[in-house]
Formats: structure tokens, C-alpha cells, sequence
């Protein structure tokens, strides 16, 4: 599963990027790999739990807030 994106900017790594991800509580950003990345796209695990028209996803790495687990609109997770 892949959840959408946006791009921020660059990282201190020449091969990562800041990325925002668009949650139930506001925006989360967090430091991937470029490769990681297809279409402004990012790889997820099955969703862990959902409510109404959310689903609890958790995040390849930890955004910079600490979280690993967000809620995320469905909408956004393909």
C-alpha cells in the first residue's frame, strides 16, 4: 500500500528528501530516501486499524515530531 506525499525539500543526505504527509491532526514530515518515492507516492504496511473514513498507518520511518503510526484520511491511501 502507498500512501501520497508532497515534497518539501532536500535532506543533509544527498539521497533523501523531506516529505509531507497530510494526517487527521495536520501535516507530519519525515526524511526518506528518494527511492523510496514513486509519484510522490510512499510505500506503507497494511493499514493497522481504521474510524469512519480514517485509517492508522505506520510510516517506513519516524517523522520528525517522533511519530511512527499516523491517521491518515483514506483518500490519500492507495
Amino acid at each position: 500500500m502507498k500512501v501520497r506525499v508532497k515534497q518539501i525539500g532536500p535532506a543533509t543526505h544527498p539521497s533523501e528528501v523531506v516529505v509531507s504527509v497530510d494526517t487527521t491532526s495536520g501535516a507530519e514530515h519525515l526524511v526518506v530516501n528518494q527511492r523510496s518515492l514513486k509519484d510522490d507516492r510512499l510505500e506503507i504496511g497494511y493499514p493497522i486499524n481504521s474510524r469512519d473514513s480514517d485509517l492508522l498507518v505506520e510510516l517506513p520511518r519516524e517523522t520528525i515530531n517522533g511519530s511512527w503510526r499516523v491517521w491518515v484520511p483514506q483518500a490519500l491511501v492507495e
